[in-house]
């Protein structure tokens, strides 16, 4: 009898727990998604999380013990060559269906509907989506240089969160007001992506690109604020956005301006002078004399 009971309770446990993940990862989604790649199953992004983390503290910091730090340049020069066209694109998809400035403030909605401007924001929504898996890539390279002071908290913190919300915003929300973000972050990487690029052929470039490092960093702090800007908009009593992915979202973007705001005040208020770069996602480095 205790054997039954046991079973009876393994079954119904099992039947909730069918029950919450068909509502949660089926029943809520974007119907419209269902046949786009890695976006079903919230197992892709907990496989790829999880492969990252072995990978960056764990397999390779083993791997390269005993071994020089591999030059990437050329590597490098093509991924930042990739960011600065893909965030064209994604500005591009977006701009051509429909967005206009008025999604920072005005609460527009997500269009479920099949039409062509709707179909456009959802493909941009997976683009993000699928560049946000590309970024993480970074911080392998990191890795594979022997770079360990760039694998700061602040660089593992923003890109493992911007990859988790780009997953949740594809598959549950892609489209509405918050397509701003998408916006407005690859407008900064596109400058960002270009500074990196630059910064691996300084001598190829007519200019200083020390100075700059300070104003690349004060981009992204407004940015961020900006976006937080677009989300206390979103979550007006009158606007229908929906307010878990908000609720997910706003405590990220304010822990984010925090911490770059106080990168910012260590690194060019003079109290930390030895750290002397911006953090462009590639956490704090030193300055060679």
């Amino acid at each position: 009898m205790d054997s039954n009971v046991t079973e009876s309770v393994g079954d119904s446990l099992h039947q909730q727990f069918d029950h919450w993940y068909t509502f949660l990862v089926e029943d809520l989604s974007d119907k419209r998604t269902a046949q786009l790649p890695f976006l079903h199953s919230p197992l892709w992004p907990i496989s790829v999380l999880s492969v990252y983390f072995l990978l960056v503290f764990y397999w390779i910091p083993n791997f390269m013990r005993d071994r020089k730090p591999y030059d990437l340049r050329k590597l490098m020069v093509a991924y930042n060559v990739f960011q600065v066209v893909v965030c064209y694109c994604l500005i591009r998809q977006l701009v051509r269906h429909g967005w206009t400035f008025r999604y920072l403030y005005t609460c527009e909605l997500t269009d479920y509907s099949e039409s062509k401007e709707a179909i456009g924001f959802l493909h941009a929504a997976y683009l993000n989506y699928c560049v946000k898996t590309a970024e993480l890539i970074e911080t392998v390279l990191f890795a594979l240089r022997k770079k360990r002071s760039q694998i700061s908290f602040l660089h593992v913190y923003h890109h493992v969160f911007t990859y988790l919300l780009a997953w949740i915003f594809a598959k549950y929300v892609g489209g509405s007001m918050l397509t701003y973000t998408i916006i407005v972050n690859s407008l900064v990487h596109m400058c960002m992506y270009s500074y990196y690029l630059l910064a691996i052929v300084p001598a190829y470039v007519p200019f200083s690109l020390h100075k700059l490092k300070r104003y690349i960093t004060a981009l992204q702090i407004i940015q961020l604020v900006s976006i937080l800007v677009n989300i206390l908009f979103a979550l007006r009593s009158s606007c229908a956005i929906p307010r878990t992915h908000i609720m997910l979202y706003m405590p990220y973007m304010v822990v984010l301006i925090s911490m770059f705001i106080n990168f910012y005040l260590k690194t060019y208020s003079g109290i930390t002078k030895a750290l002397n770069v911006c953090y462009t996602d590639g956490g704090i480095q030193k300055k060679v004399n």
